[in-house]
């Protein structure tokens, strides 16, 4: 934990320095330059250290939209997120395919990831948690990547909604009912959440549970292990037992009405398949909460009202 909060620290400073001095748009930092359009672009997520699977659903509009535009893009994702590409239609590559691209487009939090001597060129560096973003997130970062790398933006429409897997066998299959998805664990932020958020978080999925939904507990097998008791309040237990794209599919699915978690994947995953996200907000600076709730949840255009309640 200590190594991980000095490591958030470098690059909160360097966010505010080199990043900024480079600044094409919000969030985009251009160490790339270029003065005609290039033929192929990499997107590096790969570390999931500090990229985490919000992050790839964030960012597939981005690469979507250089897609739509003829320019060959391949992408390095974390390793739980291959698949999903894959269905996306985009070409899996290793990180060291990635550089091998004329433009490199990957989170400013890997920096450090790329090899000192190429750090400085051909890359552009994204931050979808820059303050100064003012429209959503996926929007904004599609419009500014496009436009970095010459681009015609008025080519095709910007969708900044992900992909959508399609649906499948779900464990829900013939289950009565209408079923709230809960998860109350975060893999990332982790010193930014306490007992009584998770208690909050409880109480809701009780609360939704008095009032007629059921609730399937979902979840890894790490996150089972680490806390295995039952909270008293879930119809099933699926955690460990189903992959992202299972994930994806059982929230597809018509038994599913919604979610309830923190401001993570789960509540993209469900918003991105029209499913309505009760929500609790990792703690964080008055400044940062509110950017949370104007343009990251969701990142897109949506009507927030209607998709996200926040507990």
């Amino acid at each position: 934990m200590h190594s991980y909060l000095v490591e958030k620290l470098v690059m909160y400073v360097r966010n505010h320095t080199l990043m900024r001095r480079h600044a094409g748009a919000a969030g985009v930092a251009d160490f790339a330059n270029l003065s005609a359009p290039p033929r192929s672009i990499g997107f590096d997520t790969s570390n999931s250290r500090h990229v985490h699977l919000g992050d790839h659903l964030f960012l597939e509009p981005v690469m979507r939209a250089c897609r739509l535009r003829g320019v060959s893009v391949v992408v390095a994702p974390s390793a739980p997120m291959e698949e999903y590409f894959r269905d996306a239609g985009y070409t899996v590559v290793p990180p060291a395919v990635v550089l091998q691209q004329e433009l490199r487009v990957t989170p400013v939090w890997m920096y450090d990831s790329m090899p000192r001597a190429e750090r400085r060129t051909r890359f552009l560096y994204l931050n979808t948690i820059d303050h100064h973003i003012e429209r959503p997130v996926s929007e904004h970062l599609a419009e500014s990547v496009l436009r970095a790398a010459r681009l015609d933006v008025g080519a095709a429409p910007i969708d900044g909604r992900p992909h959508r897997v399609g649906p499948g066998p779900t464990p829900l299959d013939g289950a009565d009912g209408r079923w709230l998805l809960f998860n109350d664990t975060v893999d990332s932020g982790r010193f930014r959440v306490v007992a009584r958020d998770r208690a909050v978080l409880a109480a809701v999925a009780a609360e939704q549970r008095r009032a007629g939904f059921r609730i399937a507990r979902i979840g890894t097998a790490a996150e089972r292990d680490e806390r295995p008791a039952a909270l008293g309040i879930e119809d099933l237990d699926l955690r460990g037992r189903t992959s992202l794209m299972e994930l994806f599919r059982l929230l597809e699915s018509p038994s599913v009405a919604g979610t309830i978690s923190f401001d993570h994947v789960v509540a993209h995953m469900g918003m991105a398949c029209g499913k309505p996200a009760i929500v609790k907000v990792r703690r964080g600076s008055r400044r940062h909460v509110a950017f949370m709730k104007r343009v990251l949840i969701p990142p897109y255009t949506a009507d927030r009202a209607a998709m996200v309640r926040y507990v």
